[in-house]
């Protein structure tokens, strides 16, 4: 598109910037900078472009003007030749080609789609009549969609050519505006001279005017009867209530609606849903574990090369960007448990309570397991669990209930960890699936009972196969709770009651607003699409027990408690501890930590400018009050857990939590998907075949065994099991990051002076923090997977996936 945009004789005048050459080594950057040169933009720079590098500094950037200006001479675009100079409209360049060419192709794709389908209607004719019908709605929705493109086919060239005909009347008009101007000015010369004759030049008397300043604070008033008044704009904000979900916008303002293509990644979004739709690319059948990594490597390769290769038609698709499946020891403890750590839920794993250490004891000495009862005797202060044993109780289920739907299984396993002193966390025992007790359930312990004791861990089939079940627990408590529940949807009930409480001039409202890009019709998409008819159907759970669990993880959201110093604290991390390296590996904790205290004093600094009365003048402010009442209503936000805002430290602790449940939580919870969970065996959705029902049974699987477990003869489940992390991991634009963000508040005048002033700490501490996410990363044991989620040039400023 470039080339047909500008043309290759404008090759001369490009210049291609690189960044960040103050944050890599050198000879890093200029490995990486090859790379562009030989692969990405080789016809380019055969063409004449010039690279150049930018190190955020007065002399870089002058550097990279001084060549702009004084070294590149104007030259006609291919785009203004063909239509300035041959006359031809849009759709007839070069470029609109590339554009008609990707609608044909889209049309020609549904044509022949809905040919495939016609074929099998015929086929069908004597079958089921649920099914006919089922087809019919899937043709004519083709049908429909075939009509779409036809219809913006018509339409782009009837809106060019209106649009030429437009821009011809405007330039026709200005020129007369500006001949009329011209008069006029020459005109009202003529009459200025002859006045300047006459005109008693004595000095005037002016009357002084008194600007008038809105404040963007509250006034501070003593004593104020605080009734529950809203100040914002109720009626357009209102609450919905369901069975399913928590509560939510009841209708997205006019303002905030943004279509699905506005959301996700064009080309990931067509694909998965011509995965839903037609089921997956038929893929060759797997008969071992090796295989299943041989093929991943296989289309990782494949997916790289179409880039290297320059290839016109290329897309980057799930398999090009890495997964954990490329690692040789993507299976083992070690991998298992660093990603507990720095993996897509890093926010659950906590100290474990006596209770659940009893119970293990109790099972090691029936498998007569001393070394764990010893070490469980000796070290409770290093045992760390991740407990999915509620499941059952947030469901409504008893204890003995099997967890299956549609030839699928789930399971609630509780997994036991030891923090051994040089830092790794090293798994030492699982229980499958929590029915209650520990007589009632499946444990076993792993062989190895210290990360340094060698063993054969790629053939221990019934301990790799019980990893794989507490990481399809995980996928749930993750995907759920963790994601959806604590950053989405609690997120929105913030975004409803703010816009009912405060008046968008508020000091409150101003801090908020920016993180809320994209969210409400997010959440929307995701209640009418991604829940019911993707994110269910890929688990063993029923969607009544999932949308249970869904409300269940709701009601449990301890507000205050998950500050992050006091979740920290909490689950066994002190603040203080965590440069120690007991917790180097800890990424996550080191991370957020710091990204906590960063936001709170850029959040500090803005509302001790707006409160200047303090404690007083918080708890007088009509919409702190009126807020905080809707969030915990019955009939609002029904978030029990909020608590009161009367202080001016809880208004800055309850507007950092804001802004980090919509920014680094959820980039920390959410980017790391396509990397941990496109490679299925490390994290599948559900299990595909009956869990063992005892330790005899569990302790006679073979590979034979874990493959039945995985979806393998199930492609499209397996298909879409990937597509989504795929879909929902795509990297934020460079506008939309918490740095950029920064940047730009703090030069833009239409923001109170208390959060330009505020927002150019905020990029100074963000600019420091970015190279400590290098150097956390670099003490990790793990240095085959980076851990840079939290970068700030990579942190999403809102929830916008």
């Amino acid at each position: 598109m470039f080339q047909s945009l500008c043309g290759t004789q404008t090759y001369k005048n490009v210049v291609v910037l690189t960044t960040f050459w103050d944050q890599v080594e050198p000879e890093v950057g200029a490995r990486r900078e090859a790379q562009l040169q030989s692969n990405f933009f080789k016809e380019v720079i055969q063409g004449g472009a010039r690279f150049m590098r930018h190190n955020r500094t007065p002399k870089s950037a002058g550097a990279l003007l001084s060549h702009v200006f004084n070294n590149l001479v104007p030259v006609t675009t291919q785009i203004q030749i063909e239509m300035g100079k041959e006359g031809k409209s849009l759709v007839d360049t070069a470029a609109g080609g590339v554009q008609q060419e990707e609608i044909e192709r889209v049309v020609a794709k549904h044509k022949k789609e809905m040919a495939d389908l016609k074929a099998e209607l015929e086929a069908i004719k004597q079958s089921n009549t649920a099914a006919r019908r089922e087809l019919e709605e899937e043709r004519s929705k083709l049908r429909q969609q075939l009509a779409r493109w036809e219809s913006e086919k018509a339409e782009l060239k009837e809106g060019l050519d209106k649009e030429r005909g437009a821009r011809q009347k405007l330039e026709a008009d200005i020129a007369t505006e500006r001949e009329n101007h011209k008069k006029w000015r020459q005109e009202q010369e003529l009459k200025f001279d002859a006045r300047s004759n006459t005109i008693n030049k004595a000095p005037q008397k002016t009357a002084a005017i008194q600007p008038t300043v809105r404040g963007l604070g509250v006034g501070y008033t003593e004593n104020i009867d605080l009734k529950l008044i809203y100040i914002g704009n109720p009626n357009a904000y209102q609450f919905a209530q369901s069975e399913q979900y928590p509560p939510y916008l009841k209708s997205i303002p006019r303002k905030d609606r943004m279509s699905i293509f506005d959301i996700f990644n064009f080309s990931a979004l067509t694909e998965t849903a011509a995965t839903l739709l037609f089921g997956s690319p038929t893929s060759p059948s797997m008969q071992s574990v090796y295989q299943i990594v041989a093929r991943n490597r296989e289309l990782h390769t494949k997916s790289r090369e179409s880039a290297r290769n320059g290839r016109p038609d290329f897309k980057p698709d799930m398999h090009f960007n890495k997964n954990i499946g490329l690692r040789d020891d993507w299976y083992t403890d070690a991998a298992f448990g660093q990603q507990q750590f720095t993996g897509t839920n890093a926010t659950t794993i906590t100290l474990a309570p006596q209770r659940w250490i009893e119970e293990f004891k109790t099972v090691s000495n029936v498998q007569q397991r001393a070394d764990v009862a010893s070490l469980l005797t000796d070290h409770p202060g290093s045992i760390f669990i991740q407990d999915y044993s509620d499941f059952r109780s947030a469901m409504g289920v008893s204890p003995s209930y099997e967890f299956t739907s549609d030839g699928r299984y789930g399971c609630s396993s509780v997994v036991l960890f030891h923090l051994e002193p040089e830092g790794k966390l090293h798994p030492l025992a699982i229980t499958l699936d929590y029915k209650g007790s520990m007589k009632e359930s499946v444990a076993i312990f792993n062989r190895r009972i210290s990360s340094t004791i060698p063993g054969d861990e790629a053939e221990d089939w019934p301990w790799r196969y019980a990893k794989m079940c507490a990481q399809c627990s995980d996928w749930l408590r993750h995907e759920v709770a963790i994601h959806l529940v604590n950053t989405h949807l609690v997120e929105e009930v913030i975004i409803v009651s703010v816009n009912r409480a405060f008046d968008p001039s508020h000091i409150v409202f101003r801090l908020l607003e920016p993180h809320w890009s994209t969210t409400l019709p997010l959440n929307a998409a995701a209640r009418e699409t991604l829940v019911p008819k993707i994110i269910i159907p890929l688990t063993g759970f029923t969607p009544k027990q999932t949308y249970a669990f869904l409300k269940d993880s709701y009601s449990k959201f301890e507000w205050t408690a998950l500050y992050i110093p006091n979740d920290l604290n909490r689950r066994g991390f002190p603040i203080e501890d965590l440069d120690k390296h007991k917790y180097h590996n800890y990424g996550y904790a080191r991370n957020i930590s710091r990204m906590w205290n960063i936001l709170r004093r850029f959040v500090q600094t803005v509302l001790e400018d707006a409160y200047p009365g303090g404690d007083a003048q918080v708890a007088s402010d009509r919409s702190v009050f009126a807020f905080y009442q809707d969030v915990r209503s019955s009939s609002g936000g029904q978030l029990s857990s909020f608590p009161d805002v009367k202080t001016l430290d809880e208004l800055i602790d309850f507007v950092t939590m804001c802004i980090h449940i919509a920014s680094p939580q959820h980039t920390a919870v959410n980017y790391l998907q396509q990397y941990y969970q496109t490679f299925i065996p490390n994290r599948p959705s559900a299990l595909f075949s009956r869990l063992p029902q005892s330790l005899a049974a569990l302790q006679k699987f073979t590979e034979d065994d874990v493959l039945s477990a995985l979806p393998i003869r199930r492609p499209r489940e397996w298909w879409i099991m990937a597509h989504v992390p795929y879909l929902l991991s795509f990297e934020m634009p460079q506008d939309s990051t918490i740095l950029h963000y920064a940047t730009t508040a703090s030069n833009s005048r239409s923001n109170p002076s208390a959060i330009r002033k505020a927002a150019g700490a905020l990029r100074n501490d963000l600019d420091v923090f970015s190279r400590d996410v290098y150097r956390y990363s670099l003490e990790l044991d793990d240095q085959q997977t980076p851990y840079e989620v939290l970068d700030p040039g990579r942190t999403a400023i809102s929830i916008l996936i």
